[in-house]
């Protein structure tokens, strides 16, 4: 049997206390329902309030029950005065044997609304002043919370630059945005988002070359931007796919050139080009 119990002082009428005992069995042994108290009026100054009763098991494997007893003080003293909480009887079954437990008695000071004359020169069961709390250092988490909103603000900035948001919008990353919006197109496998999925990618292609960009146009689009040189098959089936797909009329030849995830993959890598810098022009002796 193990007691738990709260401040041993300072109590006042109308106060509530809370015991806990902890009471652990040996193997097979259990605590007997039928003789736990039930709430009640304990004496004419104090209430058992309310009794919790939660099953445990200990580490080695023995059946233990948590009992929290509430009780509420009406006792109005005229002077600090020690007080006994009764003890409790439990009992414990195994079959047919019984074993008899006891809470034990449970001593504290209840004092007065207010202080006497008597004891306020010295009286150690007087009632106390509170005491003082101490302030909770917040140093660490002050430094924490910085760390954090720097964090946050260095990624919002990276996402911002990769955005093109407020100061970063002159850097234009059309291939992202083409990528962006032809994620979104609900129907890609299908004609009509096929082509557009082209024209988003036509406008694109514009934007970055700083004119329209034809066929015939492209080996001078990359011999000015060598970092794309590497997609240059893709690039160029991607300009005969839209041929076919717009003044052939056969889409279905096109997507079969062409189909819609290539398309996405041809644009996710001048993407991530375009993010590395690459799409910007180079110089004459580059193109050379």
């Amino acid at each position: 049997m193990d007691l738990y119990a709260p401040r041993a002082f300072g109590y006042l009428i109308g106060d509530t206390i809370s015991l806990e005992a902890v009471v652990t069995l040996d193997a097979g042994w259990r605590l007997d329902e039928s003789a736990l108290p039930r709430p009640r009026p304990v004496t004419y100054w104090l209430d058992l309030k309310r009794l919790d009763v939660k099953p445990e098991t200990a580490p080695d494997g023995a059946p233990r029950y948590r009992l929290t007893l509430t009780y509420q003080t009406f006792y109005s003293p005229l002077e600090p005065r020690a007080l006994d909480i009764p003890a409790v009887p439990l009992a414990a079954r195994k079959g047919d044997a019984r074993q008899t437990l006891t809470i034990p008695v449970w001593t504290f000071v209840s004092s007065p609304l207010r202080e006497l004359v008597a004891s306020q020169r010295g009286n150690p069961m007087a009632l106390q002043p509170d005491i003082r709390p101490r302030p909770y250092p917040l140093a660490g988490d002050a430094q924490l919370a910085a760390a954090a909103a720097a964090v946050a603000a260095a990624s919002l900035l990276v996402f911002a630059a990769a955005s093109g948001w407020g100061p970063f919008a002159g850097r234009s990353r059309p291939f992202a945005t083409a990528l962006r919006h032809m994620r979104r197109l609900p129907d890609l496998d299908a004609q009509l988002g096929y082509e557009d999925a082209l024209q988003l990618l036509h406008r694109a292609f514009d934007e970055a070359a700083g004119q329209r960009l034809f066929a015939e146009d492209v080996p001078g689009f990359l011999a000015l931007r060598p970092a794309l040189a590497g997609e240059a098959e893709a690039i160029d089936r991607f300009f005969t796919a839209s041929r076919i797909a717009f003044f052939g009329d056969a889409p279905e030849t096109a997507m079969a050139l062409l189909p819609p995830e290539a398309l996405i993959d041809l644009a996710r890598k001048l993407a991530a080009v375009e993010r590395r810098g690459g799409t910007g022009q180079g110089t004459r002796k580059e193109a050379a």
